[in-house]
Formats: C-alpha cells, sequence, structure tokens
C-alpha cells in the first residue's frame, strides 16, 4: 500500500510538471497564428528581476494615426500600421532576443540578468523580433535583407535581399531600402517566409528560402501591395496584413496572391486554429474602436466586437476588453446567438414592412373589397403578425443566450497588450502590468513600469515587458 502511495505521488507530481514545463516563445506573439498563448502557468507572485532601460524610444516606421478622419469627422483614430512601436522581444531556453529600431540590430540577452550577450548588426531597423528556430536566428531589416545568425554567438550565416536594385531613401528619421522587410521572418518546415515592401507603387516580393543556407526556394514580385507587420501562417497559407489596406492571402507553396482578406485591416492580426482571422477594420469610417472575426472563406458572417481594443482567443474562450470592460466569454455560443440575432433582425424588418403595406392596402380598399377578400386580408395580417411575434420571442431568448455566454467581466482599462500563460491573463497598460485569473477574472498580481506595455512575453518562469519607451522588464517568482 505505501509503495502504491508513493508511486502514486510520483506519478502526480510528474504530471504537475510536465503540464507546467517551461516553454519558449520563439517568435512573435509565441507562435505563426500569432495567438499570444502558451501553456507554461506562471508561478503568482512575481517580482521584478531586471530591467534594461534604453536612452531613446523606439524609432517607429510611421509616425502614428491621422489626428482625424476629414471624410467621416471621426477624431482618436486607431493606428492601422503601429507594428513596431515596442522592441519586442523573443525567448528561447535561457536567452531573450529583441530588434531594434535605434541602434539597426538584433541584441541577445541573457534570460536571468539582462546581461547582453551579443549583437548583430544590419544597415537598417529591425522592426520586429527575430524568430529563434534549431539553433539560428531569423529577422528582417529595413536595408532590404533578411538574415540569418547563430542563436548562441550572433555569428553571421547567410543573408538575402529580393531587391535586384539596392535603392535607399530616407523616411522619418530612418534611410530605408525602397524593399524593406517589415514582416518579420516566418519559419515553417524547413523553410523561412517574408515579404518585402514599402508602397504600393513599387515592386513588393514573397519570398520563401531554405532556412539553412538561404537558398532561393521561391521568390514572386508583386504590385499594389503594402505588406507590413507580422506574417501569419496556416499549413497552407500566408496572411499578410498592410496596415490601411485589407491583408492579403498568399499560397504558402508558391508565394501566389490568393485572394484579400474584405472588411479586416491593420497589423494586430490573430488566427485561430480553426482559421478564422481576427484583426480591425479596414478604414476608420465609424467611430470608436473595434475588433472583428472573420472567415476566409467567406462562408459565414463576421463577429464585430463594438469598442473593443484587444481581443485574445484560447480554444473556444475569447477573453477581450470591451467599453471599459475585461471580458471572457465563450466564442461558438456567443457567435452562434449573435449571428442569429443579426438574420432574426433583417426578417423582423422585412415582416414590419410587409405588415405596413397590408395593413394600408387594408385601410385604403375597404370600401372596394368584398366581405372574402376583406377577410382574406385580415388572415394574411394575422398570419405576418403572428410570424413577426414569434421572431421577436426568438431574439429574446437569443439575446438571453448570448448575455450567458460570457463568464465574467470586470472593470478595466484598456490594454495594449494581452497574452494568456497557462490560467493567468496579463494585462499590459499603461506604466503598469496586471495579472487575472481567467476562471473568474479576479486581479491577482500587478506591478510599475514606465510606458505603454505594448509588448507581453511570457516564457521559462520569466514575464517580459516592452514599453514604449523602450525599456524591456523581467519579472519571475
Amino acid at each position: 500500500m505505501l509503495k502504491f502511495i508513493i508511486n502514486f505521488v510520483i506519478i502526480c507530481f510528474l504530471i504537475n510538471n510536465i503540464c507546467s514545463a517551461a516553454e519558449d516563445w520563439p517568435t512573435y506573439r509565441h507562435d505563426n497564428r500569432r495567438s499570444g498563448v502558451t501553456s507554461e502557468i506562471p508561478k503568482i507572485p512575481l517580482k521584478q528581476n531586471w530591467v534594461r532601460l534604453s536612452k531613446n524610444p523606439p524609432m517607429m516606421a510611421w509616425s502614428g494615426p491621422a489626428k482625424w478622419d476629414a471624410y467621416s469627422g471621426n477624431k482618436d483614430l486607431q493606428s492601422m500600421r503601429n507594428f513596431d512601436p515596442v522592441f519586442y522581444v523573443t525567448v528561447s531556453k535561457e536567452s531573450v532576443y529583441f530588434g531594434s529600431s535605434i541602434d539597426n540590430s538584433v541584441h541577445c540577452l541573457d534570460l536571468q540578468n539582462g546581461y547582453e550577450k551579443w549583437v548583430s548588426f544590419t544597415s537598417g531597423a529591425v522592426r520586429l523580433p527575430p524568430t529563434i528556430d534549431s539553433g539560428n536566428c531569423y529577422f528582417g531589416s529595413d536595408d532590404g535583407n533578411a538574415y540569418c545568425v547563430d542563436s548562441t554567438t550572433g555569428k553571421f550565416l547567410w543573408k538575402y535581399r529580393p531587391a535586384s536594385e539596392n535603392r535607399f531613401i530616407a523616411s522619418n528619421g530612418k534611410i530605408i531600402s525602397t524593399s524593406p522587410i517589415r514582416t518579420g521572418v516566418l519559419v515553417q518546415g524547413e523553410n523561412v517566409f517574408f515579404g518585402a515592401s514599402l508602397v504600393p507603387w513599387e515592386k513588393s516580393y514573397m519570398c520563401a528560402l531554405k532556412k539553412i543556407n538561404g537558398l532561393e526556394v521561391y521568390v514572386s514580385s508583386h504590385s499594389n501591395m503594402t505588406l507590413q507587420g507580422a506574417f501569419l501562417s496556416s499549413a497552407e497559407t500566408i496572411y499578410a496584413p498592410q496596415g490601411r489596406s485589407v491583408p492579403l492571402l498568399f499560397d504558402i507553396k508558391n508565394g501566389k496572391s490568393i485572394k484579400s482578406l474584405s472588411n479586416t485591416g491593420g497589423t494586430f492580426c490573430l488566427l485561430t486554429p480553426d482559421e478564422k482571422f481576427v484583426a480591425m477594420p479596414n478604414n476608420q469610417k465609424s467611430s470608436g474602436n473595434m475588433m472583428q472575426i472573420a472567415d476566409p472563406s467567406g462562408s459565414s458572417a463576421m463577429v464585430k466586437f463594438a469598442g473593443a481594443d484587444r481581443l485574445l482567443i484560447s480554444n473556444d474562450h475569447v477573453y477581450i476588453h470591451q467599453q471599459g470592460k475585461l471580458k471572457a466569454l465563450i466564442r461558438s455560443a456567443y457567435s452562434n446567438s449573435n449571428n442569429s440575432i443579426s438574420i432574426n433582425l433583417g426578417l423582423i424588418k422585412k415582416l414590419e414592412d410587409e405588415l405596413k403595406k397590408k395593413r394600408k392596402n387594408l385601410a385604403d380598399n375597404k370600401s372596394k373589397n368584398t366581405p372574402e377578400q376583406y377577410n382574406k386580408l385580415v388572415q394574411l395580417i394575422s398570419q405576418t403578425q403572428n410570424s413577426l411575434n414569434d421572431l421577436k420571442l426568438n431574439n429574446i431568448k437569443e439575446q438571453k443566450k448570448l448575455k450567458d455566454s460570457f463568464l465574467w467581466q470586470v472593470q478595466s482599462s484598456a490594454p495594449y497588450d494581452l497574452i494568456l500563460a497557462g490560467n493567468i491573463l496579463f494585462h499590459g497598460g499603461i506604466d503598469r502590468v496586471t495579472a487575472f485569473d481567467v476562471s473568474n477574472g479576479k486581479e491577482v498580481w500587478s506591478a510599475p513600469i514606465k510606458g505603454k506595455a505594448y509588448g507581453l512575453a511570457f516564457s521559462h518562469g520569466s514575464l517580459l515587458v516592452s514599453t514604449t519607451l523602450g525599456h524591456i522588464y523581467s519579472f519571475s517568482h
């Protein structure tokens, strides 16, 4: 019996350690779907381990959103091209990596103490964090080259420039290539993928190379594109944000353009495991912020979240900040009820119009109709009214289902980033980072920082926070 108990305790211990095992954060927002989700479970509370202070904030590619939309009269617009407001980090084993738009390089720091291990310089800003894979570090630069260096030593391995002309221009305080690489470098299988692009009237390039040596798999040339922001991928498709233009889909096998994703835009995008695409709207015509979930196949309606700043999806759960509240909801239940309500409202409007016409017809032709005609019209009006009442009753039921799809909601400031680590939701705000228990929405920890926390990552027991002042904070148990 004692032996059984000992073995049971050992098994439970091993299961617990496996479930909360340390994970890398090897690419922007953890994975190629840019989910911002890791299964690693943090040990709360955390304390500041180290901070890397920057003398200068990031030199962003674009200066920010327009002050207002003169056509629609909207103010306080969301930025559609803020893909580099902080020095985003990636983490592999005991190292932290980030690209710099200040000194045109990639830095590698020790995860435990923040000491610098190595620096790899380029001739242009590195706006997105490197991807770490199989001991190599991959990144793109505004100098028009994609790079591969050794992730342990920073030793140069290869670089590749897709544009035949090596032209440079001045842009927002920096010297850049006319074909900068502002998509990051995505690694999938044995290949790396990236785009080189700036403005729609110049050529854009969709590139796939062998990750081991940088040899071409394909390079396809395109026009009328502005590829910017981190690429996303599924097994067969590359999703390419374009900022103020709609995202594009490319065949991962050959780089051919497949289609555009209407009604979506911006550079903050997520791809769910069932290949639903999460993004901002493609314009600023509506006042207020908005996030939406779209089906790239176009076979089902989009779900829109008006007043939403950030959104995170893990399996069938959605964590969203909307109109001053942080909320958790069941995605399938919310989507089904939301779509039913939308369809019902359309049918209700149609039946109300029909009812109005039938009643007018009855009143206008009262003296002309025979008793049989009159009774038939009355019967039709009654049937239409009954159908209308049924739809309205159904909508009340769907509204209740919609309300019940929310698991919890708590008052919260607007986040600049949200990530999920195990059972903890981390919220990056202004001058503060906060942790919430996903089971009930209760705040379980917070710490002061300086700046807006647009970049969060959790790996190997450490929370990394990147702010708009250029600082990088590390918190651990």
